[in-house]
């Protein structure tokens, strides 16, 4: 008989930025998830267009601005206590290169714009990230932009490679304020705010059952 675990087994959140030229160096899955995460939601101001003539306050304009930011753990002490070959030569270097690959374009498209500067091209585009996803289990799947990552590297390897760091990770979800239509995202995001929809009416339903129950508790 197989018995019931003593809890169950958690999902790994992630952040994933699709790229098809690099898949691999820009999937960052956390070793840990991380203790708390803490969100800033703020209502979305008036276009600057529109800012001066709209005096109505119960105007929205949109999705609110949404920011966050949480703690990202990653030790190599148990690949280095079962002799993990990648562990003991690098520590976790490739952990944190994964994260920190998520604010850097590809090396393709800088070599690439550096041949047209150098055959004259008088305007480069600026280059453009990937479509970066916060994964946070099934319920939360947003686009997000990544402001900025913290890195505190806490103990080094013979060959000074990290073996422990924590990352500081902040970054703004991007609506479909922010995210042209033909953008994935856009779609992602309004999935999203179903969802929260969703929830929201399933929470207004459970209170009033509450509020109903503890009346004829009277």
């Amino acid at each position: 008989m197989s018995g019931f675990p003593g809890s169950p087994r958690t999902m790994r959140g992630a952040v994933v930025a699709v790229d098809a030229s690099s898949p691999l160096s820009r999937l960052a899955v956390f070793q840990y998830n991380p203790d708390q995460v803490v969100r800033t939601l703020r209502p979305r101001g008036a276009p600057s267009a529109q800012a001066v003539t709209s005096t109505d306050p119960h105007c929205l304009w949109g999705a609110p601005v949404e920011t966050f930011s949480l703690t990202i753990d990653v030790d190599a002490t148990d690949q280095l206590e079962h002799g993990d070959p990648v562990a003991s030569l690098t520590g976790i270097a490739p952990q944190l290169a994964a994260l920190e690959m998520l604010l850097y374009p590809g090396v393709s498209t800088v070599v690439a714009n550096t041949a047209l500067l150098s055959a004259g091209a008088i305007e480069i585009l600026p280059m453009e990230s990937p479509l970066t996803l916060l994964v946070w289990g099934p319920g939360r799947a947003v686009p997000v932009r990544i402001e900025s990552l913290t890195i505190t590297e806490q103990a080094f390897s013979p060959a000074l490679f990290p073996t422990r760091a924590s990352v500081e990770l902040s970054a703004q979800v991007l609506s479909y304020n922010d995210l042209p239509a033909s953008d994935p995202g856009y779609a992602l995001f309004l999935v999203h705010q179903v969802l929260k929809e969703t929830m929201a009416v399933v929470a207004g339903v459970s209170g009033v059952a509450m509020a109903a129950a503890d009346l004829a508790g009277f």
